[in-house]
């Protein structure tokens, strides 16, 4: 039991949380149906000696139930190349995605992406959401950083936003 304490303090050691980890509001389904989960209002968990588990959670609120396509959005210098070094793993409940971005689709037109960034969105998977309320869900990966962070980045590929767009029938 000792130990298990230790590795959890030195694990919390290795860490550094987004300068606004606290109190955050729950994000609710738009009238169109899409979740718009962007990285300025996650909870952003930083691992300097292990970035590969990065992690960002939110809380939202479902007000259509329903299966979600799960979708990425990057700013990437290299539509060709992502460089997600380890596959992108997202949890919502008992259901667990992991991918390899891959950019399926290449936005040139958007106007909040700054250069020399494009925008890439890259498919996940889907999840199943059977009922309205609220949900958590987890985001792992290396590209994971506080916002304030990726700001002053020269990265070559910064993870911006995960979407959820229910299916149509």
């Amino acid at each position: 039991m000792v130990m298990l304490v230790s590795v959890a303090m030195w694990g919390c050691n290795n860490n550094t949380r987004s300068d606004s980890d606290t109190d955050f509001d729950e994000i609710v389904q738009a009238s169109d149906g899409i979740i718009l989960l962007s990285m300025e209002d996650a909870y952003v968990l930083q691992d300097i000696t292990e970035p590969k588990r990065n992690t960002a959670e939110w809380s939202f609120k479902v007000l259509n139930k329903g299966r979600y396509e799960v979708w990425l959005t990057s700013h990437t210098k290299d539509t060709m190349n992502l460089s997600y070094e380890k596959p992108v793993i997202v949890h919502f409940g008992d259901t667990r995605l992991e991918v390899q971005p891959v950019g399926n689709e290449i936005v040139l037109n958007d106007m909040k992406v700054v250069k020399p960034y494009f925008r890439a969105d890259s498919r996940i998977g889907s999840i199943l959401i059977e009922d309205t309320g609220s949900y958590n869900i987890q985001v792992i990966s290396e590209k994971v950083v506080p916002p304030e962070v990726s700001l002053r980045s020269s990265a070559s590929t910064i993870m911006d936003k995960l979407y959820l767009i229910p299916q149509t029938h």
